[in-house]
């Protein structure tokens, strides 16, 4: 038996949580590290117990960080959805909540210099091959991780790190719009469900909750096993109509978190998952992201930047319920509301999106080494 360490940091960025590596810490691409990373996270067991992952899929996720040889980039990065019960790291796609560490951590780790008060981070993700930027307060060359700008689902305030993400449409199927459609139609057996296909950030297929037999102000733990199972019907029929399967129950096999599956309910006030009240006149859109069989506890930052350009593009759902004229959309979610500023261009009839910006916090929790004992 043999103890390997690995230097790595933990990171929380906006609603999620997770173990951060430069690259030249660990080996290259490939089996033998996707097998490292696995083992310090502990996949595999439900509760990760002889590993570091939280036992959730919004903490048991990993970024490869390095300074970039790209002109006009400072950092590169890759992310990993790391297995909780299932020993598996999925490389597809990218974390938006997590993407607002980045550049706290490169400022950090010495991978590049700040300036006070705040210095513009350029930061290309490799996932999805698409330019980022992260506007991060600065003091004495690294991140000034302290403030009073409070996200919902985050106990305590920090400093705000506004993330603005550049022509997002496309992230996986080039296409903002993957079947071409404003609405599609999606046939379950029985029942045909209308949606809205758009990939901006991370794709996902939008549908009404009531088709679903659904409000729409749902928490986490209030969905029956027959409505997960018609969701994922649904997400897997769209998986098809996007082209990442031939046939739907081959997604659903693969149980991949792409497309993500997200409902929309009719304005009304609700109570989140910490028991207070959310009036509807706080946000815009009231809506539920699932990914991975499982409602998000609050919401995915790519979730929302594809909501608010789904919210933009002229006759799908989203904009069919989305009665504000301005660039910010505001989604309500199981721990109360998450807003992303959307700008766009026209392209013919239709729009383009040119950016999205969404204003996240981040701090680092731990430095140091992970321990893995291998034979």
């Amino acid at each position: 038996m043999t103890t390997k360490v690995v230097p790595c940091v933990i990171m929380r960025g906006g609603t999620s949580k997770g173990i951060f590596f430069k690259k030249e810490d660990i080996p290259p691409e490939g089996s033998e590290r996707d097998e490292l990373i696995m083992k310090i996270f502990g996949s595999g067991d439900s509760s990760q117990i002889d590993g570091l992952g939280g036992a959730q899929t919004h903490t048991s996720k990993t970024m490869i960080v390095w300074k970039s040889d790209r002109p006009d980039v400072d950092l590169d990065y890759t992310f990993g959805q790391v297995g909780v019960a299932k020993h598996s790291i999925d490389w597809v796609g990218n974390c938006g909540n997590l993407t607002s560490a980045i550049a706290p951590f490169g400022l950090d780790e010495g991978l590049l210099k700040g300036k006070s008060p705040r210095t513009v981070v350029r930061i290309f993700n490799t996932n999805t091959k698409k330019r980022i930027d992260a506007d991060v307060p600065v003091q004495s060359s690294v991140t000034q991780y302290e403030g009073d700008y409070r996200i919902d689902g985050v106990p305590n305030p920090g400093a705000r790190i506004n993330v603005k993400w550049f022509s997002p449409g496309g992230a996986l199927t080039g296409k903002l719009l993957p079947t071409g459609n404003p609405v599609d139609s999606i046939n379950i057996g029985t029942e045909t469900i209308e949606s809205s296909i758009v990939d901006a950030a991370n794709p996902a297929v939008f549908v009404f909750a009531k088709a679903v037999g659904l409000t729409g102000k749902e928490l986490p733990h209030d969905l029956s096993q027959a409505s997960f199972m018609k969701l994922e019907a649904i997400r897997s029929k769209a998986a098809e109509l996007m082209g990442f399967v031939e046939k739907a129950e081959e997604a659903t096999k693969k149980s991949s978190h792409f497309p993500y599956i997200i409902i929309l309910g009719e304005k009304q006030d609700y109570i989140t998952s910490e028991g207070k009240t959310v009036q509807k006149s706080r946000y815009s859109i009231l809506a539920r992201v699932f990914s991975m069989q499982k409602m998000h506890q609050s919401y995915a930052v790519t979730a929302a930047i594809c909501t608010g350009a789904a919210a933009r593009i002229p006759n799908t759902i989203v904009n069919n319920v989305f009665e504000e004229k301005g660039d910010k959309v505001t989604i309500g979610h199981p721990k109360g509301v998450i807003d992303v500023s959307v700008d766009t261009i026209p392209s013919g009839e239709s729009v383009g999106i040119k950016s999205v910006t969404v204003g996240r916090t981040a701090r680092r929790l731990m430095s140091g080494t992970a321990y893995i004992i291998s034979k």
